[in-house]
């Protein structure tokens, strides 16, 4: 019972109604016509076509499922290209001083800016979307996992050199959980990336996904629906995080509370 009262005052209330008070002001302005912008409609309208959206003619269920399914996929590549990759660089210094300069200049370029090749190259199917998003998810997963690697204590290896572990134990009973936390972190830092970038690319000509059918209604001149998509992507981006971070503390209950310490 104390540990439901605890989660129910975890609640932010305050931010929750400052968000209810910032709807009903934005919507009495549009309805005494104070504000009075086509582009901008008013909470009510947006609702109304939010329920478009999810009726049999709005397409959003197959937009959501496309860009929920491009991002899931381009995510695991990137986890497991990044921390496999952020191991092998914080593990050994002469391979990390070879790439670091490759690395540096791949993760410097802008990836919006790669969209129109990727599209030239693999056109405009899930293909791309998945490439681009794994290609920009990958860089926070790798720097991250590399530091983690590095940042080792050296206590830690000592032991694995007293205890003598081969490279593969060593690996598996020092170097993965001592960078557990910091392989997290990119995880969800790489979430994030990963889904703007498979959203834009969607915008940018691939043929569905959120991003395809917003600029659809933009062009449709459907400022409601438009809207309606702008906060579904939005919202989509605070779900994806709270699922993350709710199947970290299932599954790694000790990383995250050592997390949430260092955090606090």
């Amino acid at each position: 019972m104390a540990t439901r009262f605890r989660r129910a005052t975890s609640v932010n209330w305050l931010g929750i109604a400052t968000i209810v008070a910032l709807l009903v002001i934005w919507q009495l302005l549009v309805s005494a016509k104070i504000v009075n912008y086509a582009p901008l409609p008013g909470p009510l309208e947006i609702w109304s076509g939010f329920k478009y959206l999810t009726g049999p003619e709005g397409g959003l269920g197959q937009a959501l499922g496309h860009t929920l399914y491009c991002v899931a996929i381009a995510w695991l590549i990137a986890v497991f290209l990044g921390g496999l990759l952020g191991i092998a660089f914080g593990s050994n210094a002469t391979l990390a001083a070879g790439a670091g300069a490759t690395v540096d200049l791949l993760r410097s370029l802008p990836v919006i800016a790669l969209i129109p090749i990727a599209i030239l190259i693999w056109g405009i199917g899930s293909k791309t979307e998945i490439i681009i998003g794994a290609y920009a998810g990958l860089w926070p997963m790798l720097i991250n996992t590399s530091g983690g690697a590095r940042s080792i204590p050296p206590r830690l290896r000592e032991v694995a050199r007293t205890l003598r572990l081969s490279r593969r134990a060593t690996l598996l009973k020092i170097v993965m959980p001592a960078t557990g936390g910091a392989m997290l972190v990119g995880a969800r830092l790489a979430l994030a990336t990963t889904l703007v970038l498979c959203v834009v690319s969607e915008m940018l000509g691939l043929e569905t996904g959120v991003g395809y059918n917003l600029m659809l209604e933009q062009s449709g001149d459907e400022p409601a629906r438009m809207w309606a998509y702008v906060l579904i992507i939005g919202t989509l981006g605070i779900l994806v995080n709270f699922a993350l971070v709710r199947l970290v503390r299932t599954l790694f209950p000790g990383v995250a509370a050592s997390l949430e310490r260092s955090v606090a």
